[in-house]
């Protein structure tokens, strides 16, 4: 009997083939494949030896059995090419009422940053104007020198709000321009450029991010949260639908026919389409950087966005219930008071651009007159925001900042003011810079005479700018302007949950203490 050496050696000559093995010959081949009980027994013991076998350089019997010389063997199959990793790439579009603004998340590295969208790829802002050329052409607002004659339409989100901020527009070639479905083929045609300048932007300005990878993208838009909550989100989310089938499809219209045209025959394929540009609300993507921050601390807050033509105002209670973070908005409010606004106001129709310095300026010049009316509507809208706010959550605002375990108050009253612990107010937009605005809110405090309301003082700061906000060269850096498109940059859905105002009414008031057994003389009727 052979010994146990002898039989595992005989294995494996089996299964790997002799070490000195040769070439078989064809008719010695065929020998073995003629044989029935060998020609059965092979395909048996390749099935049991490891696939990376076969590529060592001593044939296993299989090949012998099949007819495949050794040569045969040893090639090795031709390797296809390795196909792109997906790039996922969201694009948060802040869709101002004078200037537009756009950054870029790259989801992997979950970073975000600028987007200079502007003209040649140089400006940080692209304004949100649609030119038409004589002969029906469509260009953005920075693509049009004085010497040309074109008709202008600004303010194109306040006009798809149904808001419209300035003069009435003419009509084009027979075209209403002031008509709902003209505002609303320009408005796609707007962000379905400014989408397509910020991919090709980015394919040269981030070529190494870029490189060798398959780009998925995707996309929001900022919406005031006063229109998000009404009717016109319809509005904008079949706009942005258009405008998203418009350039996945690299069909964007030229003119103005066109866009009328292509609007209403991509309107009719939205029901079938699923669209990843989605509509946020402004202030919440505002306080992204806030809200997900480790110092961020649950309780009332306030924002107030001054951008070029509006001033958005809101009121939010920021929940955090172990980690799940939640923003209900109590209150909104968007007024015509920008920095562009009121500087064209101030300057007696002239149009321009006007920058905080420049609207300075015009306010020290104006008649005092003019400049408390526009202190008044400032402060107004302030005391809506807050005193909605105030109604809708019913808790006493007025805090003492200096309460703790170590410290018990020996009186009973009021607190003062200085003791308070104070309304965060964040102030945000290009405007935001501006000393006359900043000292407008904050007057409305004394003015309205909110301590009387139970509300503490105001303390007016800005947004904490977040440490995975990069910016590219050529792409602007303040991040006072870019905080919209930053939170707007997180893919739809990543943010916090949010309430909105129209959900939530106003709380019940305390009902007064009566003492036991006291008697409601209001519910007795007479008798005798």
């Amino acid at each position: 009997m052979a010994s146990w050496r002898d039989r595992l050696k005989a294995l494996q000559e089996r299964v790997f083939g002799r070490a000195d093995a040769s070439p078989v010959p064809d008719d010695e081949q065929r020998g073995v494949a003629e044989s029935p009980a060998i020609a059965q027994a092979v395909p048996a013991v390749a099935e049991k030896a490891p696939a990376s076998r076969a590529r060592t350089g001593n044939a296993p019997a299989t090949f012998k059995a099949q007819g495949k010389t050794p040569a045969a063997s040893n090639a090795t199959p031709p390797r296809s090419a390795p196909k792109a990793r997906p790039l996922a790439i969201n694009l948060g579009i802040d869709f101002g009422t004078s200037f537009t603004k756009v950054c870029f998340r790259d989801l992997g590295s979950e970073v975000s940053g600028t987007v200079a969208v502007g003209k040649g790829g140089k400006e940080a802002l692209v304004p949100s104007i649609v030119a038409i050329g004589s002969d029906g052409r469509l260009f953005l607002g920075d693509c049009v020198s004085g010497k040309q004659s074109a008709v202008i339409v600004p303010f194109l989100k306040m006009r798809l709000a149904g808001g419209p901020i300035g003069e009435r527009l003419p009509e084009f070639e027979g075209i209403d321009l002031n008509k709902a479905e003209s505002v609303r083929a320009l408005a796609a045609w707007f962000l379905a450029s400014v989408i397509q300048r910020s991919q090709q932007w980015l394919a040269v300005h981030e070529a190494d991010r870029l490189k060798n990878r398959l780009t998925v993208w995707s996309a929001n838009v900022g919406v005031p949260v006063e229109h998000y909550d009404s009717h016109a989100l319809t509005t904008f989310e079949e706009v942005l639908g258009v405008a998203w089938l418009w350039v996945k499809d690299d069909q964007v219209p030229k003119t103005l026919q066109q866009a009328q045209s292509s609007y209403g025959a991509a309107q009719q394929c939205l029901a079938a389409e699923v669209t990843d540009f989605h509509a946020v609300p402004e202030i919440a993507a505002a306080v992204q950087s806030f809200v997900m921050s480790r110092e961020a601390v649950p309780g009332i807050y306030v924002y107030f966005d001054v951008g070029g033509g509006t001033v958005d105002g809101v009121a939010f209670n920021y929940l955090n219930f172990r980690g799940e973070r939640r923003i209900n908005f109590y209150s909104g409010k968007v007024e015509p008071l920008g920095v562009s606004a009121i500087g064209t106001a101030l300057g007696n129709g002239t149009t321009g651009e006007i920058d905080d310095v420049a609207l300075e300026k015009l306010l020290k010049s104006c008649a005092p007159s003019t400049l408390a009316e526009f202190v008044q509507r400032i402060r107004r809208q302030v005391g809506y925001v807050i005193m909605t706010a105030r109604q809708k959550d019913g808790r006493n605002w007025q805090e003492d900042a200096f309460q703790s375990a170590d410290y018990e108050r020996k009186f009973i009253g009021k607190l003062t003011t200085s003791r308070m612990r104070p309304l965060i107010v964040f102030m945000g937009g290009g405007g935001s810079n501006s000393a006359w605005y900043r000292q407008s809110i904050e007057s409305t405090y004394k003015a309205f005479q909110h301590n009387n309301a139970g509300v503490p003082p105001y303390k007016l700061v800005e947004v904490p700018r977040p440490k995975d906000f990069i910016v590219p060269k050529g792409g602007g850096g303040e991040f006072i302007r870019f905080a919209i498109s930053y939170g707007l940059s997180f893919p739809f859905g990543e943010g916090p949950d949010i309430g909105l105002p129209s959900q939530f009414d106003e709380a019940e008031k305390p009902r007064q203490w009566t003492p036991p057994g006291a008697f409601d003389y209001a519910d007795s009727k007479d008798y005798c």
